[in-house]
């Protein structure tokens, strides 16, 4: 997962700092796809069906990600965005993961972010 869902957790993050709604929203997408993969990589985890917890943790925030990138509403964006991530970590306590922790980046930590920057609305 960290190869694959955190890189572009941070960049969803970073785009939206950076006012690129037309990236974010590539992201999101990049980030829907890579936990689907995951789901089918690991169908169980234990006795829990992954793509089934993955979808009930993730669909509220992906819906409302969807929509504050759509209307390029900042706020909005900020509110899914944590409820994203504590919905990761909601998650990774539930398998006993505990350990692994997500976190909303800082502007001091590296990307691969590349493009133009635009101020953030």
């Amino acid at each position: 997962m960290i190869e694959t869902i955190q890189p572009r957790h941070e960049r969803l993050w970073r785009a939206w700092q950076d006012g690129s709604w037309d990236f974010a929203a590539y992201e999101l997408g990049n980030l829907k796809g890579a936990f689907n993969r995951l789901g089918h990589a690991h169908p169980t985890q234990g006795n829990i069906s992954l793509p089934d917890m993955i979808t009930s943790v993730t669909e509220q925030p992906f819906n409302e990600l969807g929509t504050a990138i759509q209307s390029k509403d900042g706020a909005a964006f900020a509110k899914a965005y944590t409820d994203l991530t504590d919905a990761c970590n909601s998650c990774h306590q539930a398998l006993n993961h505990g350990v692994v922790e997500i976190r909303v980046p800082n502007r001091t930590s590296t990307s691969d972010l590349g493009g133009t920057s635009a101020p953030r609305n």
